[in-house]
């Protein structure tokens, strides 16, 4: 399929379990991921991390702790997925997550707390574009949903529509 991005979203397979130390569980997917990165290198593939909310899983929630293990793991295959549902979630604006990690970002996921597509909730997308903006990112930009209501055409055809109006009005296209 020619892919060059592979993310590594995962969350209950890389929970920490009980019992279970923390740092001994990030060493170990340290090595794990500088191990795929060695091989997704060879193949001219990123592996690109993905936080996730709280709600999902228990290791990698936060951008920021995300870049820590995209820094340890010191791979330059090694990449950063930002996904707009899970910075939601973080306690910093979008814009300051995208901003503080913007030199590590691969992939980003537009989409909306309510699990459906952009435009389709209450996220504004102007700042968000602004801030890919500043970041000089040029890489994919696509719609992740797991709500298709009223269906996954109209989904996908609003979706594009409202990130182009949202990206022209940002001054990001």
């Amino acid at each position: 399929m020619d892919g060059r991005i592979l993310v590594f979203g995962s969350p209950k397979q890389r929970n920490v379990l009980p019992g279970e130390k923390y740092q001994d569980e990030f060493e170990r997917a340290v090595e794990i991921f500088r191990d795929v990165a060695d091989v997704a290198q060879s193949l001219g593939v990123t592996l690109a991390l993905e936080p996730l909310a709280r709600t999902e899983t228990n290791f990698m929630v936060t951008a920021e702790e995300t870049v820590k293990m995209i820094q340890a793991v010191d791979h330059p295959a090694c990449r950063l997925h930002l996904d707009v549902n899970a910075m939601s979630n973080e306690k910093k604006s979008i814009s300051e997550i995208i901003d503080a990690s913007r030199k590590f970002l691969a992939y980003f996921h537009a989409n909306d707390p309510n699990l459906r597509g952009p435009g389709f909730g209450n996220v504004d997308f102007v700042p968000i574009a602004r801030s890919l903006r500043r970041a000089q990112y040029d890489g994919i930009i696509s719609v992740e949903v797991f709500n298709y209501k009223p269906d996954s055409k109209t989904i996908a055809r609003e979706s594009l529509a409202f990130l182009k109006r949202t990206f022209r009005e940002a001054g990001a296209i």
